[in-house]
């Protein structure tokens, strides 16, 4: 049988530890089948000298996946790769525009993974969000098929398609190799104690501010965890709660183990975004079997099928606290957990090409 030839354009590449993105490309990397050669672009802030699984070249470019040089990332990648492989797979439509003049000197498959709604988010300015919504709707028109991470995404559907659609989220995997021991209870003193998570990227809306209010004066312990120090928002939460003492910020943690260790061992697990699709950090904490509050919203109530304690405001977390000490109702079942399964998704990729 014929290799099919992948390009993957869009991520921060191969073993980053950005987002659900760079957990999508080590998986489809690691998990994949024989007959997938990949073609995978990093940026220039992923890590280096890495060993690739066989069957996979990295290329790296010399600039950053995100922000404006993002878009001239997107744009170099597909430059150099179109003539190389069979099917181009882009994590995020940045780069779309520059696909339907590419189509006119050889024919290739593109497979188009849009994200969220971008042009929603606040970071974003009048033109940036225009011209995301436009290459969104632009993927609708020139790919074979769109990927939505999650069913509420179809809302937002133009009303020109051509592309064949499909639901995938993003998969999950818990590491439950580390136990407690001394020399971890040294680096995480609060693995002893009872302590609710969150795990978000430093947005404001993530409400992780207000998250954080709700916690100051009150009996529970909170453990953030977050790359603060990439953001100015992120800089404005660490300076502002650094010194609380039931509130813990940890500022990134990549060692996956050790991050798993503390999500299996959370009496609860606070989910606050709000503009997310398919979170990554609320698939993983439904692997990890543990409650789940999370912010209501149409996003989080088709991944967790409506399934864990759904708030709209942090008062109400407050309220269910000082009412109920066995959150175990609030687990979600493990019946769940076989739709995040990554050997089931990296299958259901590999059949779009």
């Amino acid at each position: 049988m014929k290799k099919k030839k992948v390009a993957i354009i869009g991520s921060h590449g191969l073993y980053a530890n950005y987002g659900g993105w760079d957990q999508l490309v080590k998986n489809l990397a690691e998990k994949k089948s024989d007959n997938i050669e990949y073609l995978i672009f990093n940026s220039k802030e992923s890590p280096k000298n890495i060993t690739p699984p066989k069957g996979v070249t990295i290329k790296r470019l010399p600039l950053k996946a995100s922000g404006f040089q993002g878009l001239f990332y997107d744009f170099w990648s597909i430059l150099i790769c179109f003539w190389k492989v069979d099917t181009l797979l882009l994590l995020g439509v940045q780069g779309m525009p520059l696909l339907p003049f590419l189509k006119l000197f050889k024919k290739f498959g593109i497979v188009a993974n849009v994200g969220g709604i971008e042009w929603e988010r606040p970071k974003f300015g009048f033109f940036a969000k225009m011209y995301l919504r436009f290459c969104f709707n632009l993927s609708f028109i020139f790919s074979n098929w769109v990927i939505l991470d999650n069913q509420y995404y179809k809302k937002f559907l133009p009303k020109k398609i051509k592309a064949k659609v499909t639901i995938l989220p993003y998969g999950g995997e818990i590491d439950s190799s580390l136990e407690i021991t001394n020399e971890l209870l040294d680096k995480y003193p609060f693995l002893n104690e009872e302590y609710f998570l969150s795990i978000s990227r430093p947005l404001s809306d993530n409400l992780i501010d207000e998250l954080c209010t709700n916690f100051v004066g009150n009996s529970h312990k909170l453990v953030l965890i977050s790359n603060l120090y990439s953001s100015p928002y992120g800089m404005q939460i660490l300076e502002k709660y650094k010194n609380i003492e039931n509130i813990i910020i940890i500022n990134g943690l990549y060692i996956k183990p050790e991050l798993d260790l503390i999500r299996r061992n959370c009496k609860a697990y606070i989910h606050t975004h709000t503009l997310c699709g398919t979170a990554p950090s609320l698939v993983e904490i439904i692997m990890a079997q543990r409650p789940v509050f999370s912010i209501d919203n149409p996003q989080n109530r088709f991944t967790l099928q409506n399934q864990g304690f759904f708030y709209s405001s942090f008062d109400e977390i407050h309220n269910l606290l000082t009412m109920k000490d066995n959150l175990t109702e609030y687990i979600p079942s493990k019946e769940l957990c076989r739709l995040y399964d990554w050997e089931k998704i990296v299958n259901d990729y590999e059949e779009l090409y």
